[in-house]
């Protein structure tokens, strides 16, 4: 990588650790916080859903934009006005306006993340995409785990509306980064003359036409990986503490463990998917993910709940670098900001979607043990639809690709 941008790889990886950074303060104990003041488990899964709707459309959204336009806006969009937006969970308990604060969250904080993965993809060696989107994972999850402890201590001790204003401090130091560093960062366009050298320097990277085929098999995998992982996020907390019997500082400890875990395995996965095929690594990751939420169904003790956390981390590990940098290698340069915006919006915040909608209701109709199984057998069909439909559409047979 040339040394410019290199920097703006760095850079664009710390506002995308802040941002992680901010959401992890908040996102473990939002689900507490809303049932405190009296709403049930049902909408509660719909707010997080209506999030995912709109993070959904923001992502495809920003994405597109930020190939035309550059990073800048959504960037801002993403720190300044979203840092703000959050603020407004402390003005009111009205069920009507917290779905809508729920909706434009969604809709801005997804505005960093396409974005951000696509500079990373358009920045990068072809032969170490996995290795650097393992590095973007393993600060992303750095940031959950430094977030988690110390956000249900803050409210253990000083009260939940004080992490929202925490919140808007950590998304205001993201968009200053931003400032600061990223007013000059390229992207690339899809008229630019070096982005297509790049693209066709070699008859060893035929990532072109964009197969909608691939694609839609590619976000559909994605979907069924992070319904489950949505259950983990919006429902453990509860779990944890309604039916195991953990405290709310037992939920920080807990989700440090699962962010710590997750940064440890990430780089010795990704430096692996991009030694053998990535299909078979993303594969077991799903497996691996079938095997954590059968185990979630079953756990009863905190010390069960930190083992099991674990092996999910591990399965998230192995799938997500592993899918990002096949993903990223099977599209051209100058679509790499729209194509990851649509695996965010269309793959990933489907399963959110779908995960934080219906757990809710399965817990309420079933009880809590089944919306872990819906996660197990949809993470195993996961598994079934990438290992036999999805196609490795590019190898750069040990052959590496310089702009």
């Amino acid at each position: 990588m040339a040394t410019a941008q290199g920097r703006n790889v760095i850079f664009v990886i710390a506002v995308l650790g802040l941002s992680a950074l901010a959401m992890s303060v908040l996102q473990p104990i939002l689900p507490l916080y809303l049932n405190s003041i009296g709403i049930s488990l049902e909408i509660i899964g719909l707010m997080f859903s209506i999030a995912m709707v709109a993070m959904s459309i923001g992502e495809c959204y920003w994405g597109w934009l930020a190939d035309k336009q550059g990073v800048l806006l959504p960037f801002s969009m993403g720190t300044f006005v979203c840092g703000l937006v959050v603020l407004c969970f402390v003005l009111t308990d009205n069920i009507l306006f917290l779905f809508i604060i729920f909706f434009f969250w969604g809709l801005l904080r997804s505005a960093v993340f396409g974005p951000g993965r696509g500079i990373l993809g358009a920045s990068v060696p072809p032969m170490k995409k996995a290795t650097f989107m393992a590095v973007l994972t393993v600060i992303m999850s750095a940031s959950r785990s430094i977030g988690a402890l110390p956000g249900t201590f803050i409210a253990h001790n000083f009260g939940y509306s004080s992490l929202f204003f925490i919140y808007c401090v950590i998304a205001f130091l993201g968009g200053f980064i931003m400032l600061i560093s990223l007013k000059n960062i390229e992207t690339y366009k899809e008229k630019s003359d070096l982005a297509e050298a790049c693209f066709t320097l070699s008859d060893k990277y035929p990532g072109r036409p964009l197969k909608v085929s691939f694609l839609t098999i590619h976000y559909l995998v994605a979907a069924l990986q992070f319904f489950s992982l949505s259950i983990i996020i919006v429902y453990l907390p509860i779990y944890a503490i309604s039916v195991v019997g953990t405290s709310i500082i037992d939920v920080g400890i807990l989700f440090t463990i699962k962010g710590i875990a997750t940064m440890l395995f990430c780089i010795p996965m990704g430096v692996l998917s991009d030694k053998i095929d990535k299909k078979s690594v993303m594969t077991f990751g799903l497996l691996l993910s079938t095997i954590a939420m059968f185990g979630f169904s079953l756990a009863d003790s905190f010390t069960w709940l930190i083992v099991i956390s674990i092996i999910s981390s591990l399965g998230l590990s192995l799938f997500s670098p592993a899918s990002l940098a096949l993903l990223s290698n099977s599209v051209p340069l100058y679509k790499q900001n729209t194509v990851m915006g649509f695996y965010g919006g269309i793959g990933e915040n489907t399963g959110f979607i779908a995960g934080s909608a219906v757990g809710g209701f399965i817990w309420s109709a079933w009880g809590p043990q089944y919306a872990f199984l819906t996660g197990s057998i949809l993470s195993a069909l996961g598994a079934i639809i990438c290992y036999f439909f999805l196609k490795n559409t590019y190898s750069h047979n040990n052959t590496e690709i310089y702009c």
